[in-house]
């Protein structure tokens, strides 16, 4: 019925008829939503558009959230238009009720409530932490991480190796990674998981598993045989992670300390070894980051005693004469000495027939034992030219304590350390001896028919000297005067 052209024409009695100007008949019509609004989903930042299609006249548009109208402001736009506009969506955008209100002259008609759905963003806060544990425990890894739809992928070697449920590893796509039990091979520094979710996804950082041992022994100690006054030294090889050691003879704690050193270390020191210092019970405890220790298997430290040498002679001696080397026997030893011009022997007590000048000097005498060797004992000989000696026999001496004469002088007795001095009274009775003699007779019976310490009266006394070279002795008479 609308249109533009309607009129009147107006008849009478009389003409002519009368025709009115043309007007036009308008029929609005009644707001119809045709096309409803639809549901939206749409990540966190993006824009986002609601639409609706009508039919009517004159429409005018509402939308509005819920019973709230929305103005054109901030992230919205289009609010009194077809198409609401939301740019960018927020979280606090998200709801299931916004609608339109359609309006005309001739009523309304509102849209079916729609939702808006805002996504998250993925984000891992906050990230994994590495771990230390022991072989044989049970480790995890886990991450927190906020937004929409979030799935979970735990990696190793940076990312080129997906890890999966089995084995000793489970969680392998939950926010918790659990590795049980822990193998050395588990270990790495590139332990990731990545985090995936509606709007994106985020990988953690690169962590770190560290899988510690427990110590092994796989070496060691060896027992040991030495020489008192040697360097003996134990040792151990393990393995396992932070070792410590801690040498012990049985129950005892060795420290360092005297001839002591390592005790705390893989090798111990034992220098000089004593007698004291042997034992078949050394060991050592290892210990170390993870339980249990490791003990070693005993070990014996045979201690055999180094022999003594001392060495002796006869010097000083006359050249042409005897040199006579000599020390104390040890069982089952063996003797080598060595002296001036190269000289080497192996006997026991050696001897050096008619000794020359150049035999004169320092020998060295080493003594072996039960495989050990003693320090080297010296003896210094001097071989003197005895003809040019001065060398005296007095013919008496006054041993009267007036400190003149007191005690009976033989003049270079000392280059004859094997000497025999003998005194006999005029019965030739013995009332004096001496090897050697050392100019120390005083007058005073020390054997014979004198009770010893007695002094001897005056008179004319009768001597025996053999100087022990090999030459004819020496006799005569001494007076002694008071």
């Amino acid at each position: 019925d609308a249109g533009t052209d309607y009129n009147v024409i107006v008849s009478g009695s009389f003409v002519p008829d009368d025709t009115s100007m043309y007007v036009s008949l308008v029929i609005d019509i009644t707001p119809v939503i045709t096309v409803q609004p639809v549901n939206q989903s749409l990540c966190e930042g993006d824009s986002v558009n609601f639409s609706v299609t009508a039919t009517g006249t004159g429409l005018t548009y509402q939308w509005r959230k819920g019973t709230l109208n929305l103005v054109n402001t901030g992230n919205i736009s289009g609010a009194t238009s077809v198409t609401l506009t939301i740019n960018p969506a927020t979280v606090s955008d998200a709801g299931n009720n916004y609608n339109v209100i359609v309006s005309s002259a001739c009523g309304n008609d509102t849209s079916i409530n729609v939702s808006l759905a805002v996504d998250t963003a993925t984000v891992i806060i906050p990230q994994p932490a590495g771990q230390t544990v022991c072989e044989g425990d049970s480790v995890s890894f886990s991450v927190t991480a906020t937004g929409t739809g979030i799935t979970y992928q735990w990696r190793k070697r940076k990312g080129t190796l997906n890890l999966v449920d089995g084995g000793n590893i489970s969680g392998a796509t939950s926010a918790t990674l659990i590795i049980n039990p822990a193998t050395v091979s588990d270990a790495g520094t590139n332990y990731n998981v990545i985090v995936s979710g509606t709007c994106g996804n985020d990988t953690s950082i690169n962590i770190s598993l560290a899988v510690n041992t427990a110590p092994v022994i796989t070496s060691g100690p060896a027992s040991q045989t030495v020489c008192e006054g040697d360097s003996v030294s134990f040792s151990v090889t393990a393995t396992g992670t932070g070792l410590t050691y801690q040498w012990r003879k049985g129950m005892l704690n060795l420290v360092n300390a005297g001839n002591i050193s390592g005790a705390t270390s893989a090798i111990l020191t034992i220098n000089p070894v004593t007698l004291s210092d042997a034992g078949t019970d050394y060991h050592v405890i290892v210990s170390g980051s993870c339980t249990p220790d490791d003990t070693s298997i005993l070990a014996t430290l045979s201690v055999n005693p180094a022999p003594v040498a001392v060495a002796g002679s006869n010097s000083p001696v006359c050249a042409g004469t005897t040199i006579n080397l000599t020390t104390q026997p040890v069982a089952g030893a063996t003797y080598l000495w060595t002296g001036p011009g190269g000289y080497v022997s192996t006997d026991q007590n050696p001897v050096i027939l008619s000794a020359a000048a150049t035999d004169g000097g320092t020998y060295f005498l080493t003594v072996s034992a039960n495989g050990c060797t003693s320090a080297p004992s010296t003896a210094a000989v001097a071989v003197n030219d005895c003809d040019t000696m001065d060398f005296f026999l007095p013919e008496g001496f006054s041993p009267n304590g007036d400190g003149i004469n007191d005690l009976f002088v033989i003049r270079g007795i000392g280059y004859y350390p094997a000497n025999v001095f003998i005194i006999f009274n005029r019965w030739g009775n013995k009332v004096f001896e001496a090897g050697p003699y050392q100019n120390t007779w005083d007058g005073k019976s020390t054997t014979g028919i004198r009770i010893g310490g007695d002094e001897l009266p005056v008179g004319t006394y009768f001597y025996i000297l053999d100087l022990g070279n090999n030459t004819a002795v020496i006799k005569g008479t001494i007076y002694l005067n008071r």
